[in-house]
């Protein structure tokens, strides 16, 4: 199973060639949260709950979003391996429809999450101004699974720097029209939660048409013919969403671990909850160069799948994993070395800055976790192996969440406990995905030998 070392620098060229246009990207998209946070920060501790609270159900549906729209990347990636360009277009057309029904139901769902913030005794202040934020961010919904779609064709067929040109190009969108929606400027109203949300839908409206036009014009993507003979619903449509919707269920899981945490968080008021939001999403821009690092590991495991080959796509994987936890290593330094600085960064409110330093410790050794577990997740993703890591994704609800609730709230460690009750929920997952990995790949190379 030994890699030869031009055979190891090869596959690592083609793992970053693939992946860092992916981290790039994934930065910026990021960006448009973070730099809505950031300024929210100066507007109040209150405001700045509310972006996090509803921020934390927006994931949620994204990444269900998310998870349905993935099965098109190891489908794609095992076509293109085998060189099934018909095969190629039947899925793409498909996850069009995906694109429809996935948009629309995200749509009407985060609407309504403002009754479930009550029922769970959010605190009262951030509700209101949590569901004015939802209201206008579900707009989104739409062109962000035609973002997704598109998405995934490219970097199923190797094809990652697309993406960073779009997203470097709305960037400035980004900063400048989260500026003058938030506070105000340009003669527009100063509208806070809503000004960001507005802006949302505007840069993820961007993405998705330049994406389209993309994949529209680009010699590769016409060759194949995405478009021509358009299909309605099939089979294959049926094969993808039962490939999906254990993806989404396993980002369900996932997600919901995390979206717990942030509302046993927000019963502990507003304080904590901004402070919480801080140590979250520095580890959100972090956690973005494994789950890039994932999606390249997908791909490239699909791709070597489709190609005949178990032996590499395991060494794929494995490669992947080990890529990943060493790229979160600088951000594990800066965090460790200044956290007040990395604290400060989001807010003047010496308070909140003061209670998100233990967090933001936890936040350091979350981060090696993360890597590992989400990358062993894309390695599965691409063996086309998805009830597996959905059900050890229970083990953060098991596990992970009754630690949480004895460590911050039973033992009363509040906030700290809560944190690290994650971080062991973490590490349990990450541990069982890998061994996952290792029992899965040996035994499809075992099958194909036989």
């Amino acid at each position: 199973m030994n890699v030869a070392p031009f055979q190891l620098k090869r596959e690592l060229r083609g793992l970053l060639t693939l992946g860092l246009p992916i981290i790039l990207t994934q930065l910026i998209q990021v960006s448009n949260t973070t730099v809505a946070i950031l300024m929210m920060g100066r507007v109040g501790s209150i405001e700045l709950a509310a972006l996090g609270l509803g921020g934390s159900f927006m994931i949620f549906v994204f990444l269900v979003c998310l998870g349905i729209m993935m099965s098109l990347s190891p489908t794609i990636a095992q076509h293109f391996g085998a060189g099934r360009i018909e095969g190629i277009r039947r899925a793409f057309q498909q996850g069009l429809w995906l694109v429809l029904a996935t948009g629309i139901s995200a749509f009407f769902l985060l609407r309504q999450m403002g009754q479930l913030m009550h029922w769970i005794g959010v605190d009262p202040e951030v509700i209101p101004l949590a569901q004015a934020y939802l209201n206008l961010a579900a707009w989104s919904m739409p062109a962000t699974c035609l973002y997704l779609a598109l998405r995934f064709l490219c970097e199923a067929t190797g094809h990652s720097r697309p993406m960073l040109v779009i997203n470097i190009a709305t960037l400035p969108v980004v900063v400048v029209g989260n500026w003058a929606l938030i506070f105000g400027h340009w003669g527009l109203p100063a509208l806070g939660v809503e000004g960001a949300a507005l802006n949302l839908i505007l840069v993820m409206s961007l993405n998705a048409m330049g994406m389209l036009v993309f994949v529209l014009l680009a010699p590769r993507y016409r060759a194949r013919n995405l478009f021509v003979s358009f299909s309605l619903p099939s089979k294959e449509f049926l094969t993808l969403l039962k490939l999906g919707l254990p993806i989404a269920g396993t980002l369900v899981l996932d997600s919901g671990f995390f979206s717990a945490i942030a509302l046993m968080m927000g019963k502990m008021g507003h304080l904590w909850l901004a402070a919480h939001q801080v140590a979250i999403n520095y580890a959100t821009i972090a956690f973005m160069i494994p789950v890039s690092l994932s999606s390249a590991t997908m791909a490239r495991v699909g791709q070597a799948m489709g190609q005949g080959d178990p032996v590499l796509a395991r060494q794929r994987g494995f490669l992947g994993i080990s890529a990943s936890l060493l790229l979160v290593v600088p951000s594990i330094v800066l965090i460790l070395a200044f956290p007040q600085w990395v604290a400060g960064l989001y807010t003047g409110d010496l308070a909140v800055i003061q209670a998100a330093l233990p967090l933001l410790l936890a936040a350091a050794m979350l981060q090696i976790f993360d890597a590992t577990y989400i990358t062993a997740q894309g390695a599965l993703r691409g063996l086309k192996d998805v009830n597996g890591p959905m059900l050890i994704s229970l083990s953060f609800w098991v596990c992970g969440l009754p630690a949480a609730w004895l460590m911050g709230l039973v033992i009363g460690w509040g906030a700290v406990g809560l944190w690290w009750g994650m971080v062991f929920g973490v590490a349990l997952t990450a541990v069982l995905l890998v061994w996952r990995f290792h029992w899965r790949s040996a035994r499809t190379i075992r099958e194909t030998r036989a």
